[in-house]
This record gives C-alpha cells, sequence and structure tokens, in this order.
C-alpha cells in the first residue's frame, strides 16, 4: 500500500509494475524508503492519512511537477509528474465548482423499495463518483434508463473509469483521447457545471454588491484554485465590464430546478407509458437546468464564456 500511494502521488511507484512483485523484469529503487514508508503505514494502524502526510510533505513531491510521463527507465524521483486528475475527481471538481448536487437517480431497479433487501440490489442514490456503477443492464432496456446518472458515467467512463467495481484496476488509461475534450465542453455534466442557474455557486457570487476585480478573483478561486494573474484578470475585466453595474435583475424570482421522481421500476418498466416518462426524463437532462432570470441574460452568458473558458483549460484537467 506504500508503493501504491507513493506511485499516485509522484506517477511511478519505487517498485515498478505496481502489481508484479515477482516478475524478475520488475525494478526497484530506494529499498529503505519504501521500508520505512511502510513501517510507518503500520505503527500509525494503517492510516492513510499519515502515509500520504510524510510523502506530501516530502522535498520530492514538493518540487515543481515534470512535465509528460516519468521515465521507465529512471529511478530518480526529482519531481512528481505532471498527472491529470483521475476520472472521479475530475467529475466531482465539476459539482463543487457549481455547488449543485448530482442529483442522480438511486441506483436500483426498484425505487419503491416494494421488495426485501435480500432479493433486490440497491446501491443508493450516489453522491461522490467511487459510488456509481455499471448501468447496462439499464442501457439495455430504455425504459429503465437512468438518464442523469448515465451521463455522468459516461464522463467518467472518457477518462479512464471503470464501471465494473468487482474489476479494480491500478494503473488506469491514461491516453488522451478526441472524446474527453468533447464531452467536456459540450456534455450534459460540462453544461451544468457552466450554465448560471439560481442554485449555482457562481450565481451567488455574481449577485452580491463589490467591485469586479473581486468577482473575477473569486471566480477564479473558485474554479482553479488561485487568484488570476494580471493578464488574466485584466482580459476578465474588461469581458464583463460592460453592463457589470445593471447586471442584477431584483425583481425577477428565483428558478430552483425541477427534481424529477423516479416511478419506473422493474415491475412496471414494459408498459408504454414508462418508455414514454423515461423519454421525458431523458430530454429533461439534457435540457439542463434553466438559467437564471435575476441576472441580465447578456451579462450573465458572458460570465459563462469565462467559466467555460477555465473549466475546459490544461490547468482545470492537470493537478498543480
Amino acid at each position: 500500500m506504500a508503493n501504491r500511494l507513493w506511485h499516485r502521488y509522484l506517477g511511478r511507484g519505487l517498485v515498478e509494475p505496481l502489481d508484479d512483485w515477482e516478475s524478475e523484469s520488475r525494478t526497484e529503487s530506494h529499498p529503505v524508503l519504501l521500508d520505512f514508508l511502510a513501517r510507518e503505514f503500520v505503527l500509525h494502524d494503517y492510516d492513510f492519512k499519515h502515509l500520504a502526510r510524510l510523502i506530501l510533505n516530502s522535498h520530492a513531491y514538493q518540487r515543481e511537477p515534470a512535465g509528460g510521463s516519468p521515465d521507465p527507465e529512471s529511478n530518480i524521483f526529482a519531481a512528481p509528474a505532471r498527472r491529470r486528475m483521475s476520472a472521479e475527481q475530475l467529475v466531482d471538481s465539476l459539482f463543487v465548482i457549481s455547488g449543485k448536487q448530482m442529483d442522480a437517480e438511486a441506483l436500483t431497479l426498484d425505487p419503491e423499495g416494494r421488495r426485501p433487501s435480500s432479493t433486490f440490489l440497491n446501491l443508493g442514490v450516489p453522491r461522490r463518483s467511487w459510488q456509481f456503477t455499471s448501468l447496462s443492464n439499464e442501457r439495455d432496456r430504455p425504459a429503465l434508463a437512468l438518464p442523469m446518472a448515465q451521463n455522468i458515467i459516461d464522463l467518467l467512463v472518457a477518462y479512464g473509469w471503470r464501471d465494473a467495481r468487482p474489476n479494480p484496476i491500478s494503473v488506469r488509461e491514461e491516453v488522451a483521447t478526441m472524446l474527453q475534450p468533447l464531452m467536456l465542453s459540450n456534455g450534459v455534466v460540462g453544461r451544468r457545471a457552466v450554465l448560471l442557474s439560481d442554485d449555482h455557486a457562481i450565481t451567488h457570487l455574481c449577485l452580491q454588491k463589490q467591485p469586479l476585480t473581486k468577482l473575477v478573483d473569486q471566480v477564479c478561486l473558485q474554479v482553479l484554485s488561485r487568484m488570476p494573474t494580471r493578464d488574466e484578470a485584466a482580459m476578465f475585466v474588461e469581458l464583463l465590464a460592460e453592463g457589470y453595474e445593471s447586471r442584477v435583475l431584483a425583481d425577477e424570482p428565483e428558478i430552483r430546478p425541477e427534481k424529477f421522481y423516479n416511478p419506473v421500476s422493474w415491475s412496471n418498466h414494459l408498459s408504454a407509458e414508462a418508455t414514454r416518462i423515461k423519454q421525458q426524463m431523458e430530454r429533461a437532462v439534457r435540457a439542463g437546468d434553466p438559467p437564471t432570470k435575476r441576472l441580465v441574460a447578456d451579462w450573465r452568458q458572458r460570465m459563462e464564456d469565462l467559466v467555460w473558458s477555465l473549466i475546459n483549460s490544461p490547468e482545470f484537467v492537470f493537478l498543480p
């Protein structure tokens, strides 16, 4: 486990391949360090936070990340490899930025809970990415589809997530594909993170009475966890300056996104009405949450352009 955690944070394990400790072709480096980490892990009751603290406070981790993948022939950990966020980290970050709940359907074919737990599986309502699992059965039967959950899973899979819980893998495929930026920039989950609805965290920032420069700082902190550079701040202020003082429409009501109840279960999914309900839910999910009316539409769209550009920048996808 010490080797796995080192691999996670530094991009390469002290023993490689990560899952092969018996092969003659494996490479080993810094055995004293590995023994020290393993001993600390055991002495602190197998506390992963303690082990992570040791690694994250090391000079090796705190140096500026090296570009590209680590050299497989090199045993020198001069700096961590620059790494893309995992699929789960990426999706969870989108929901943290927007301040929204996932609002995915319950992962069960018995939403009304009529069957006993001994005969029917219910994985509950996922609130974090790691709680999702395969929806292969639901995909085969349109009336059993879970539209919101499926769109989240599609984005996870595009970034290397495995939807089969019984088959976890330590090293995921990290090759970039055209599907990844397309889904992030145009997919349902990405659009939901960008569109400023009334329950969006950035909408609340925009409604506050404050200087534009401070709002730009807050948006960059919300998305990139850092302040904007001087050039970035000037560019963003120029984008949003027109109409900033009159952006708020105080008399407009707040619109809360509609919550969908899933009445279709295994017992009634063969009816034509069940299919019609799921088609309606699919259209609603693709349409997304309604945009806020408390901000002038033209100004709101320019702020959405700013948020979209930050989310789709390489800096957002890659870890610092």
